[in-house]
């Protein structure tokens, strides 16, 4: 009877000690919070610093880093050092992807995504991916921090629970082929163009008449050695990057899609956030995004004289592209509300 007592009694202790254990790992794995109790040592002020993590997929020597890096000194600056972002690189904390989803559920504090991710859960935001929707950088300002950019805004959060704080705008994109120029629309028939996994790239290749093939970005150095395709889109910065002149021969200068990004963050974490700190995120975001617009301009002409040097620079009739586009055939475009931001877009100035 005795040996029974002594088995229960080291039973409940056993239990005790799990559910302990349960409860300080939950403490360990759930963020701080923002009230905490008065002291005045050291530690209880370095808790009283909001720190948040931000993720993008581009290398460190990329200028969407360097936004970010800007981005994370100027909500140090703004906030008196109360206010910290760390910036993860190189999808170390997932894919562009994956961070918007972890956004979503508020697993992650922010990322830069690019307007062309959130088609998949925002219908409508394909209408700012659109081929030749903008004119140039200018009109695309107008558009971002104008009424269409703002309306757009408003859509994600209330599909997605994602708040954007703002755009900024990226290079636009030309084509890169292997074996033959690109001096109208007609030459690009039938070419097997790299396209990124996107209905709105895979469209726009198709009107344009050439054979639009999705690879992986990591793939497709090898895709253009093999033949497998004849040729790729991209920003001039990200061809130069990963060795793409290499292995083609002509620089098409198309201007056919720029496709703004995001500062994003997810709302569940915005809105624990003081009015303060949530203005702080938004003046820094706007600011670094005139930043990111500047770099993107410097970034785009280093680069084209840098490409001049390895690949034959074709000027590509625009309009003979442009003409070849049927925007009615976009499946975004059926949507009233998608007509209406177009509208929007078309009229800013």
């Amino acid at each position: 009877m005795r040996f029974k007592k002594i088995l229960v009694l080291l039973l409940v202790v056993s239990l005790g000690l799990f559910v302990l254990s349960g409860c300080l790992s939950m403490e360990k794995n759930t963020p701080a919070e923002k009230e905490s109790e008065p002291a005045t040592n050291s530690q209880s002020e370095s808790k009283a610093v909001v720190k948040l993590q931000m993720s993008h997929q581009m290398a460190n020597t990329h200028s969407i880093h360097q936004t970010s890096l800007k981005f994370a000194e100027l909500v140090q600056e703004k906030s008196n050092g109360t206010m910290e972002i760390e910036v993860f690189p190189s999808a170390a904390l997932g894919t562009e992807r994956e961070n918007l989803e972890a956004l979503q559920s508020g697993v992650l504090d922010m990322a830069i995504i690019a307007v062309e991710f959130y088609p998949s859960y925002v219908k409508e935001a394909g209408v700012f991916v659109l081929p030749f929707i903008y004119k140039d950088f200018d009109h695309q300002t107008a558009v971002l921090k104008g009424e269409a950019g703002e309306r757009l805004k408003e859509i994600i959060l209330d599909q997605t629970d994602v708040k954007v704080l703002s755009y900024y705008s990226l290079a636009f994109r030309q084509v890169f082929t292997t074996e033959k120029p690109v001096n109208t629309v007609n030459d690009i028939k039938g070419l097997k163009i790299r396209v990124p996994e996107s209905p709105t790239y895979v469209n726009t290749f198709t009107m344009l008449g050439a054979a639009p093939t999705p690879v992986a970005w990591g793939e497709t150095y090898t895709a253009l050695e093999t033949g497998v395709v004849q040729g790729l889109e991209n920003t001039p910065e990200s061809i130069y990057s990963a060795s793409m002149h290499e292995v083609t021969k002509y620089m098409n200068i198309t201007d056919h899609i720029s496709a703004p990004t995001t500062f994003s963050i997810s709302n569940k974490v915005f809105n624990k956030l003081t009015e303060e700190q949530q203005s702080i995120l938004i003046e820094a975001a706007e600011e670094a995004a005139d930043f990111g617009l500047e770099l993107t301009i410097k970034n785009d002409t280093e680069f084209r004289e840098k490409l001049n040097e390895e690949l034959e620079i074709i000027e590509t009739d625009k309009e003979s592209m442009r003409n070849a586009i049927d925007y009615s055939k976009f499946d975004v475009m059926q949507l009233d509300t998608a007509k209406e931001l177009k509208e929007l877009i078309d009229s800013a100035k």
